[in-house]
């Protein structure tokens, strides 16, 4: 099911994005300083580096999809669905809820780093609750419904490649994880929400964001590891709704290979005192 028109926010027509009025009228910007180029340097088995860009950029928040699972109440998320058993965790490969165990694919090491956004820079935001989830390198998700995320297995009992974590003093976090599948109507992403709370546990900031890949990256990784292989025709950047409608997207900047694996670092300011549940 298409994650856009599951959550019923943001509705996809072709390659363009048409919000609801609540939706639109919820929008406020959160700015990105951009963790990577789109470029990459070579593909294949030998992988490919991306260069680092400092400039801060500005970005869109988007659409959290039908597949976030909160380890709390949040009262700014309509039908928010909680699970206080997704864990606080730098490692999301594992299942430590069910018992699928680890999920397979290539490493990812993914580090986020986040910041007040002002005048165009971006200062280190420390004990900022950072979520992150995406699907498994066959496009499933965990902990939602059999039948909705197409995998049409039931894997409401698990959380794999779910969690958070808080920043550090240089607003950052850093988690292993795979790199990200695919599925049916999506261009290959990383979700993040990124929360701050007041001294009362109250949510004083929340932005809400995904994170994309370069194309060529993403071919030589599938083509080099067997986990990724399933049938259909991947959504390119260029073609997925969300990924457009971010001004500009959120790129993960990649230095690594198909075989040991990648690194990916991005930076994410934010405006601090606005509040996007997503």
């Amino acid at each position: 099911m298409k994650e856009e028109i599951t959550r019923r926010d943001v509705i996809r027509v072709g390659s363009g994005v048409f919000m609801s009025g609540s939706m639109a009228a919820m929008a406020r910007f959160l700015a990105g300083c951009s963790g990577g180029s789109s470029g990459s340097s070579s593909s294949g088995n030998s992988g490919g580096t991306t260069t680092s860009s400092s400039s801060c950029l500005q970005s869109t928040n988007v659409t959290r999809g039908p597949y976030f699972i909160d380890d709390r109440s949040d009262s700014n998320i309509q039908n928010d669905v909680v699970d206080s058993s997704i864990p606080q965790r730098s490692d999301i490969r594992p299942d430590s809820k069910g018992n699928t165990g680890t999920q397979q694919g290539l490493t990812l090491t993914l580090t986020i780093n986040v910041g007040s956004y002002s005048s165009g820079a971006c200062t280190a935001i420390p004990n900022a609750q950072v979520h992150i989830w995406h699907c498994n390198a066959q496009g499933i998700y965990s902990d939602v419904q059999a039948g909705s995320n197409g995998g049409g297995a039931d894997y409401t009992g698990e959380n794999f490649l779910r969690g958070y974590q808080f920043t550090d003093s240089n607003g950052q976090v850093v988690f292993t994880t795979i790199y990200p599948g695919w599925y049916s109507g999506r261009a290959v992403h990383i979700h993040v929400k990124v929360r701050i709370f007041d001294s009362s546990g109250n949510v004083t900031t929340e932005a809400t964001t995904q994170l994309f890949f370069d194309e060529s990256v993403t071919s030589a990784v599938y083509a080099a590891n067997s986990a990724y292989s399933k049938s259909g025709t991947r959504i390119l950047n260029a073609n997925d709704g969300i990924f457009n409608s971010e001004s500009p997207a959120l790129m993960v900047g990649l230095s690594g290979s198909t075989s040991a694996g990648y690194a990916g670092t991005v930076s994410i300011g934010i405006a601090t005192g606005t509040i996007f549940g997503g």
